[in-house]
């Protein structure tokens, strides 16, 4: 089927939403655990990476659960009310709940972030799996990818740029974070909604035979290409987690600069990116999105070795290559997501039944992984090198490694996928 441009815009308002949920924590919560709440940053690193590593069994269960449901109201759009509620709650409930100072927060802020990542699936999973199965035609599939891709930007943009500069309209400290998670979740609530009231309830394809994990997971495996696909995505993520989650420690005890100048820096970057996807998108028409994720690949490494040249005193040089980030990072969102729905839609071809669900839950997993390895990273980098918690300055050598970790350690992680995505 082909979605109207109406119904089509309502379902991509969805990535609007999953576009910020994902990214403020990306980029605000190992901060806003070690400057807010003054947690050791191996901790804060914990916070966010155990969670993860739950949605490696959640994610892939969520998508096969909503394979095979049969609701009066379609497969997926239960769950997309279900995620439209939940999220922008546990969202709040993040940033807004009255934790005990230092590392006693620790399980609390823990147990809330379970929940938001657990209610983050139950939406996103069925809500990615729609263009795999929406049309026999690839054509429409990247036409309904691109749409979601380009929605999930703008998202990524407001949770990496407007979100910093929210916490400092809200008055810095933890009322600015509870100012700035009561105004996100209210606008990402509409948008997601907007998905579930635009979202086909029918879409003709055929529920798979698989009826627990144990039986899909020799199916995911089965899977070599999308395997090698998803490693490399995780590689990726990683890397540009680490950048995003280092660049408000960076642009505040480095450049010296107020936490809106996060909002600043990272609002360039994606702004770059959203400008720069339809270039990408006609790359993977072109070229093939194989070429494509690994050029994106190699510049992006090349790119944030540029912190070890740029002066951070005055800021200019360094928006500009925060502007020059994030032309490839257009490219490991286009190239991998128009991939991955092509293998999820010929997995389903070859193997017979529908599978989308599946596959897009251990697709989401494996993204929610990268993007808490790149904190989890980040977080562990901070220790090495010495940064203290709450500390209103830090050492030299603290902010020289600093540096050097948000210089190499992204280049790393988006190197090593580079054989995968050639295989």
């Amino acid at each position: 089927m082909r979605l109207s441009y109406p119904r089509l815009m309502g379902y991509a308002l969805g990535a609007f939403g999953t576009g910020v949920f994902a990214t403020v924590p990306t980029v605000l919560l190992l901060y806003f655990c070690t400057e807010s709440l003054e947690m050791a940053p191996a901790l804060a690193a914990t916070v966010v990476l155990l969670p993860k590593l739950w949605a490696l069994i959640w994610d892939p269960a969520v998508g096969l659960w909503s394979d095979r449901a049969e609701t009066a109201i379609g497969r997926r759009r239960p769950f997309l009310l279900a995620g439209s509620i939940g999220v922008p709650l546990a969202f709040l409930a993040l940033f807004a709940w009255p934790y005990p100072p230092g590392n006693a927060a620790f399980p609390w802020v823990a147990f809330i972030y379970f929940l938001l990542t657990n209610a983050y699936s139950v939406f996103a999973v069925p809500f990615i799996a729609v263009p795999a199965e929406i049309s026999e035609e690839a054509a429409e599939r990247e036409r309904v990818a691109a749409w979601r891709i380009g929605c999930a930007m703008v998202g990524t943009l407001i949770g990496a740029g407007l979100a910093p500069i929210l916490v400092r309209a809200g008055g810095s400290g933890r009322d600015g974070y509870i100012f700035m998670a009561v105004v996100v979740s209210l606008i990402c609530c509409a948008g997601m909604f907007a998905a579930f009231f635009a979202t086909p309830s029918v879409t003709g394809t055929r529920v798979a035979q698989a009826s627990t994990l144990r039986q899909a997971i020799p199916v995911l495996l089965a899977e070599r290409p999308f395997r090698r696909l998803a490693a490399a995505y995780v590689l990726q993520l990683t890397g540009v987690g680490i950048v995003s989650a280092l660049t408000p420690y960076w642009i505040v005890q480095v450049a010296g600069r107020a936490e809106d100048g996060v909002g600043t820096a990272l609002g360039i970057m994606l702004g770059v990116t959203i400008l720069s996807t339809p270039i990408w998108a006609w790359a993977v028409r072109r070229f093939g999105a194989r070429s494509v994720i690994s050029a994106a690949a190699f510049i992006f490494g090349v790119a944030t070795l540029g912190f070890l040249a740029v002066p951070p005193i005055p800021l200019l040089p360094s928006l500009l290559l925060y502007a020059l980030i994030g032309f490839p990072f257009a490219g490991l969102q286009v190239g991998p997501f128009a991939l991955a729905a092509h293998l999820t839609h010929a997995a389903g071809e070859a193997r017979g039944g529908n599978r989308a669900g599946l596959f897009t839950g251990a697709w989401t997993a494996s993204e929610k992984l990268g993007l808490a390895l790149g904190p989890g990273v980040a977080g562990l980098g901070l220790a090495v090198v010495g940064f203290h918690s709450g500390a209103p300055v830090q050492s030299q050598e603290a902010l020289r490694g600093l540096t050097v970790l948000l210089a190499a350690a992204p280049s790393v992680f988006v190197w090593a996928s580079l054989p995968l995505v050639r295989k």
